[in-house]
């Protein structure tokens, strides 16, 4: 693996991470999280992205 993959994988997980404490802590909807989460993933392209969820169902839970 080329030290570029890894660090777009690296990047990723970061993003992805603020993305989610955006979200758990209200300061973003979730279909901005959606969308940040597709951007993210368009952006540094994690290397198993098909294995990921599109959406993650956290929707319900934070009622």
């Amino acid at each position: 693996m080329d030290q570029q993959k890894i660090i777009d994988e690296v990047n990723y997980h970061r993003a992805q991470a603020i993305t989610e404490l955006l979200y758990k802590s209200g300061r973003i909807s979730f279909v901005e999280y959606d969308k940040l989460t597709e951007l993210n993933r368009k952006s540094f392209s994690p290397l198993f992205v098909d294995l990921l969820p599109k959406t993650l169902d956290i929707s319900s839970k934070q009622s």
